[in-house]
């Protein structure tokens, strides 16, 4: 009959390291399950508002955010892990002038957030209103601590304007249309046109300008043509450019 070698020292040193590594591992859950169940216990002890000013704007700040903050929400002295976050991240965006925001708690007990602010393309004149159209296509009011150097956009309802922003975000990105054009109208058929900065004449796009690169065409084509017109010195000889037909510039004297 065999009988089974008896254990070396290397084998028994190890089954003596797992018996002690155990009670240290359940040790340690034991010590940071406490630790998270303090950390939910954890009061709100201050709040942390950041603003970007990005690009100079200043539409939105930290002071008028935490008195909007605390007048709606009792923050303070609450456990952190009962704070309303769904709601208080609704009430921010309705702010006007903030386009998102982040929440978070700290270790040391402080509530932080991060607001980014609307960034505007236009400044859009309506028979009813006044107001800001930011880059994503949405609406906030005129700013009492800032006003932004934006194209103006005329229509006859507010949302007519929106069909001015694919118009919009070519002025955005390229420096030469931003400083060619000025103003832009947008009548109740949603066709765009605009008058640029340089010559007493308004410019026609038609409707859906930007569908299938149809913009990016009519916009070489327009360059081309202002470029010719500035090397023989003469921009007041046209009234109307328009753009509105596939592939041509029909100038109008």
């Amino acid at each position: 009959m065999n009988t089974p070698p008896p254990p070396n020292a290397s084998s028994t040193a190890r089954w003596n390291r797992m018996w002690w590594t155990v009670p240290l591992l359940l040790a340690a859950v034991v010590v940071f399950t406490a630790a998270d169940q303090a950390a939910d216990r954890t009061p709100c002890r201050a709040l942390e508002i950041e603003v970007d000013q990005m690009d100079g704007m200043y539409f939105v700040d930290a002071p008028s955010l935490k008195t909007a903050v605390t007048d709606g929400f009792a923050l303070l002295d609450r456990p952190l892990a009962d704070l309303p976050y769904a709601a208080l991240h609704a009430a921010l965006l309705d702010q006007p002038g903030v386009a998102d925001c982040t929440i978070e708690p700290t270790l040391g007990g402080a509530l932080r957030i991060s607001v980014r602010q609307q960034r505007p393309l236009a400044r859009v004149w309506s028979a009813d209103s006044v107001l800001y159209l930011d880059d994503e296509g949405r609406w906030f009011p005129l700013s009492p601590r800032y006003t932004a150097d934006v194209p103006v956009v005329h229509a006859k309802r507010a949302v007519q304007a929106r069909a001015a922003l694919p118009l919009l975000h070519h002025l955005d990105t390229d420096p030469f249309w931003d400083r060619f054009i000025d103003q832009i109208d947008v009548d109740q058929d949603g066709h765009v046109s605009f008058r640029p900065r340089i010559g007493d004449l308004i410019v026609h796009l038609g409707a859906n300008p930007g569908a299938q690169n149809r913009l990016d065409d009519q916009l070489r084509q327009l360059r081309t043509f202002y470029t010719a017109l500035l090397d023989n010195g003469d921009l007041r000889q046209y009234r109307e450019l328009d753009l509105r037909y596939e592939g041509q510039l029909v100038a109008r004297k």
